[in-house]
């Protein structure tokens, strides 16, 4: 018996190029690590009164994962990195992908809110068990590697 891989891609909707790059290489990860459960995650801020379903998020992604399944989640909160993080506990996630460029997309508008400086690749690596790795996607090009942060 294989053991299933757990593979955790936060993502923004509506997809951007950057969003669509983190999800494709996420995809590629999970045929690479087959058997794979790829699990795509969208955070609806109360803040910005996103109204994201799930079922949005769905259709848009299908096409980006050439032929990779995913399941797909949202949930609510006020902090990006604290609702990844919760999660990635809930799902017991192996892997976690996220962008070079979204984080810094993040990190600009968490700043802006609350007048702090995260990294949510740093905050996950901190406050996720050794067992959980985080990889980081430069998705400013069309690179096929996901490397370990």
């Amino acid at each position: 018996m294989t053991d299933l891989t757990t593979i955790l891609v936060p993502i923004r909707y509506p997809l951007t190029d950057e969003s669509a790059r983190t999800l494709a290489a996420a995809g590629r990860l999970a045929h690479d690590q087959a058997p794979a459960n790829l699990k795509v995650l969208h955070v609806n801020l109360y803040q910005t009164r996103d109204k994201t379903k799930t079922t949005e998020l769905t259709r848009a992604i299908s096409s980006t994962l050439d032929g990779v399944e995913a399941s797909v989640a949202t949930r609510q909160g006020f902090l990006v990195e604290e609702e990844i993080l919760e999660e990635a506990i809930q799902t017991n996630a192996d892997i976690i992908v996220v962008g070079a460029n979204q984080q810094a997309n993040w990190r600009r508008l968490l700043r802006r809110l609350l007048q702090s400086n995260p990294e949510v690749s740093s905050f996950l690596r901190e406050n996720t068990t050794d067992d959980t790795d985080i990889w980081e996607v430069d998705a400013t090009t069309d690179t096929r590697a996901v490397e370990p942060a």
